[in-house]
């Protein structure tokens, strides 16, 4: 029953995703993009999580880019680590998804009808815990095909989103966590 109510829970996802930029023209999608998080702290045990159905769409005309991410999809290699995560501090229920919303600076410059790579900047609003947060992180966009490929790596500090860390485990997780991302985007179908 929990593996389904993801499934339906994914699936509106990425319909969100594809209404927040309807009106855009030329549109790339994926909902099964990979974030992974990081918290390099002092001790032996880091936490860290996988998530494998990240959605996003991308307008290579305007430039627009969203994320969205289902926060209780990240997967522990622990269970108890999980439970705390979605439990106690990220208040999943509460705070279901992260989003991000914004632009690939200087998208203009790309020539998408050309294979390569390209150094790119991402300018806009990460939000989560319902807490927006402006931010700017360098990517990577590739052409390949009839694919794009966006990665990044960036950092979070918790303290930017509320995520507060208790006194007894504050040695066992960093105050920035460490973020990377890929997504292969596919053109949409009907454009």
């Amino acid at each position: 029953m929990t593996q389904l109510v993801r499934h339906h829970a994914l699936l509106l996802l990425f319909f969100m995703v594809c209404l927040t930029i309807e009106s855009l023209g030329q549109k790339y999608l994926t909902r099964n993009g990979y974030v992974h998080f990081k918290s390099n702290a002092k001790v032996d045990d880091d936490v860290e999580a996988v998530n494998r159905s990240m959605a996003c769409a991308f307008d290579s005309k305007t430039g627009e880019i969203v994320f969205n991410v289902l926060i209780k999809n990240f997967t522990f290699r622990k269970a108890l680590m999980q439970e705390h995560f979605n439990e106690n501090y990220m208040e999943s229920d509460k705070f279901p998804r992260a989003t991000y919303k914004g632009i690939i600076a200087d998208h203009s410059k790309i020539d998408f009808s050309k294979n390569g790579k390209h150094k790119v900047k991402l300018i806009g609003t990460l939000t989560i815990r319902d807490i927006p947060k402006s931010r700017e992180d360098s990517a990577e966009l590739e052409i390949r095909d009839d694919m794009i490929i966006i990665t990044s790596i960036f950092g979070v500090a918790c303290a930017d989103h509320d995520i507060k860390i208790p006194k007894l485990v504050e040695d066992k997780i960093a105050k920035v966590i460490d973020v990377d991302f890929q997504v292969e985007l596919r053109e949409a179908p009907g454009k």
